[in-house]
């Protein structure tokens, strides 16, 4: 029988982020070179407005992570939950992958989920809160 060689995968930290109606998952793959992050296989700047990318940028200046690489998937919801649900999944990587982070990226606030959610469509209400205008007579 003829040995296989199988190519040993690189090694990443998982996380997973959901904001809105958005769910996001990370691939956190330490190694040598510039940070830089990839959704859906797209560049960030590709895919992100300039704002959101700088949103998710400012974790990695403020936390002091400057080498690796990051792969996400980005499920459901629009740009600013996908934005944010890529930021708490990517915070929550780089814990897995080094848990002496917890302290820095708790007091940005990175490690919280914001759980609000769209409230549901009332009977008789245009929206979920908004009516008709109200008249006396």
């Amino acid at each position: 029988m003829a040995t296989k060689k199988v190519a040993e995968k690189a090694r990443y930290f998982y996380g997973v982020g959901r904001r809105k109606a958005s769910s996001v998952r990370a691939k956190y793959y330490p190694g040598e070179s510039e940070i830089g992050f990839i959704v859906d296989g797209k560049k960030s700047s590709d895919y992100f407005p300039r704002f959101y990318e700088q949103l998710i940028q400012e974790l990695f200046t403020r936390v002091g992570v400057t080498t690796g690489s990051i792969e996400l998937f980005a499920r459901g919801g629009g740009v600013s939950g996908q934005a944010e649900a890529s930021r708490l999944a990517i915070a929550k990587a780089l814990l897995v992958s080094n848990e002496g982070l917890r302290p820095l990226l708790r007091s940005f606030g990175y490690l919280t989920t914001d759980n609000r959610k769209v409230l549901p469509k009332r009977p008789g209400l245009k929206k979920a809160r908004k009516r008709e205008q109200w008249s006396k007579r």
